[in-house]
């Protein structure tokens, strides 16, 4: 199918969304999506690696309204115009393909997941679907706009085993200022300051909470993985988890990210530190593979797996 060549044609494709819709008409020219480790992976990237993708990009810049697109494992998800993990679906079909191709491997039927700094959700469905009707979610996101879109996903998916909690982790119960970016650069809200140069949208008042007290109240009996990305907020909310974490032992995907990190008066060789004292390893993923590597490694700034004693994974 051709590609049409201006934005009225596009405007004429596009009508507003609709829930009655399974898949929207934008998504004929999205591409497929797919899970396998990828060497070097970034947000952002190989998004010119062919005249394909260049092209996705020009019919990318003429979108203007939320569409649906399937996803993994049956999956159908909003894509948001401007948003740059959008776009990498959009544009590639991959996004975090080190981290959910692992995750594919640990989750099992019957597990809980704790998303914490759920954001879109992507990772909340992901874990939803892999974790079953006897599995449990729980989906933690501060920001009222991402809180929304989470929402919005799951009725899509008919997902009925996820609870949201629109709250930031921290290491005590309080009332914090949330710094909310535009809508592009999502993934870079934070309770600091933004790590990169990232203008700001908007300021929330939010309601903070301790993760061991989330689990309380949701009378979760089990917690077996938590991926944790809240921009700098991460030795916080491992401290308001730390009965959690005793109790359970859970697998950890975390963000390692000094220059987020240090906004907050910590530091990836504290968190590191935290980490060990909790007794748990740590690895990074091979840049050559996309794997996990083998044996622990110190990590400076990257995303990792934290694993407690001697369990082995892969």
């Amino acid at each position: 199918m051709e590609l049409p060549d201006s934005s009225k044609k596009l405007k004429a494709l596009f009508p507003e969304p609709d829930q009655g819709l399974k898949v929207s008409r934008a998504a004929q020219f999205a591409a497929d999506s797919y899970l396998e480790p990828t060497p070097g992976w970034v947000l952002g990237g190989g998004q010119n690696a062919n005249l394909t993708m260049r092209l996705r990009k020009i019919v990318w810049r003429q979108l203007r309204k939320p569409f649906v697109v399937p996803w993994l494992d049956g999956l159908k998800i909003y894509l948001y115009p401007g948003n740059e993990t959008s776009r990498a679906i959009f544009v590639t079909g991959v996004y975090d393909p080190n981290e959910l191709s692992l995750l594919a491997r640990v989750l099992k039927l019957g597990m809980t997941f704790v998303d914490a700094g759920a954001n879109m959700g992507l990772y909340t469905l992901f874990a939803a679907k892999n974790v079953g009707e006897s599995g449990k979610v729980l989906a933690i996101e501060p920001s009222q706009r991402e809180v929304g879109i989470i929402r919005r996903n799951l009725e899509l998916n008919q997902l009925s085993n996820v609870v949201v909690a629109p709250v930031a982790l921290s290491d005590r119960a309080a009332e914090l200022e949330l710094l909310v970016a535009p809508i592009e650069k999502s993934g870079h809200n934070t309770l600091g300051a933004f790590g990169f140069d990232t203008p700001l949208d908007h300021r929330e008042r939010v309601q903070a909470a301790r993760l061991d007290d989330l689990v309380r109240e949701q009378k979760l009996e089990r917690v077996d993985v938590m991926k944790m990305d809240i921009e700098g907020g991460e030795e916080a909310a491992l401290r308001g988890a730390a009965e959690t974490i005793r109790s359970h032992h859970p697998v950890l995907f975390l963000e390692l990210s000094h220059r987020s990190l240090q906004h907050q008066n910590s530091s990836a060789a504290r968190l590191l530190e935290l980490m060990a004292h909790y007794g748990y390893r740590v690895h990074g993923y091979e840049a050559s593979t996309g794997l996990p590597s083998s044996e622990p490694r110190p990590c400076s700034e990257e995303n990792v797996i934290a694993v407690f004693g001697d369990k082995r994974l892969w």
